[in-house]
């Protein structure tokens, strides 16, 4: 350990009143796949979530950003 914080640490902080977003996207990835519309489609039924248009245009792009730096590695 070196005692830095790595850089690829340094991300701004979520939007305030965005948080719960990141709560619903753990929820709902499980797997390192990319998450399709039909997946998003069941859980939210399975978990009796109503979610917005914008809500779930937010967790796809989340996993697209999740799924691209996985991929950087």
């Amino acid at each position: 350990m070196t005692g830095h914080k790595p850089r690829e640490l340094d991300i701004p902080a979520m939007p305030e009143g965005m948080a719960y977003l990141a709560g619903l996207f753990w929820e709902c990835k499980r797997t390192s796949d990319p998450l399709t519309w039909q997946e998003m489609e069941a859980w939210t039924r399975m978990m009796d979530r109503q979610l917005e248009p914008e809500e779930a245009r937010a967790l796809m792009k989340m996993d697209a950003i999740q799924c691209r730096v996985m991929s950087e590695g």
